[in-house]
């Protein structure tokens, strides 16, 4: 299963997860929330998806190395992407991701991503298996791309979400310890400018995108939550 993450502008945000029965796609701009589907899984750098009055089409290009981070018995991909498109309300362009997700196995999945002006990008997933219960029993892995740079893995990466009365996710703080000899970990946090609700070939997926503060730098991307 595959799941896309891109901004858009200001505010745009935009989320397709594709999988053997289809593609769904959600689409914010500004308050407007649109959604789409397909009948096919996503081609090779391109999703065509039919809205309720129109079409969202996406296309995208690899813009960092594919990461994994396995998790029990399964691996998750993730890289990072260049995004350009367009909808009914016009242009799309801008950062995201491509993640590799699994397609069953899981209770809820949790993707993170925040990318700076200078092209550092922080990649954060978790994993709730099936039939575990509480959130204490995710696995979580995290990485660090910096340009001209090799990725880095933190060793306990922590994650803490905040949620508003609706049930929706609308903060977050990261602790990121990149290795058991360092006492100073890095921090994050964000907020929620924007999000909405899918439901997908591959489970409720919960998305918002984010604006992020990375050791004190100003970042954007996202926070999905997929849930069986």
């Amino acid at each position: 299963m595959r799941l896309l993450s891109f901004i858009d502008g200001e505010a745009g945000y935009g989320a397709i997860v594709a999988g053997g029965a289809g593609s769904q796609g959600l689409r914010l701009d500004g308050r407007n929330v649109r959604t789409a589907s397909a009948d096919n899984g996503l081609e090779e750098g391109r999703a065509r998806l039919a809205t309720e009055t129109g079409e969202l089409e996406v296309s995208w290009s690899p813009a960092g190395p594919v990461l994994e981070f396995g998790m029990a018995d399964e691996v998750i991909g993730a890289h990072a992407i260049a995004v350009s498109g367009s909808d009914e309300a016009g242009s799309i362009g801008g950062p995201g991701v491509a993640w590799e997700l699994p397609e069953s196995g899981f209770a809820a999945l949790r993707t993170i991503w925040a990318t700076t002006a200078k092209g550092a990008l922080l990649l954060l997933v978790s994993m709730r298996e099936e039939g575990a219960a509480e959130h204490g029993e995710e696995l979580i892995g995290a990485a660090r791309l910096l340009p001209d740079a090799e990725p880095y893995g933190y060793v306990e990466p922590l994650l803490s979400t905040e949620y508003a009365a609706d049930g929706s996710h609308c903060r977050a703080t990261l602790e990121l310890w990149a290795s058991t000899e360092e006492h100073v970990p890095e921090r994050g946090a964000g907020v929620r400018v924007a999000g909405g609700a899918l439901d997908s070939t591959g489970g409720r997926l919960e998305t918002a995108r984010f604006d992020w503060s990375l050791d004190g730098t100003p970042a954007v991307g996202a926070y999905e939550i997929l849930t069986a």
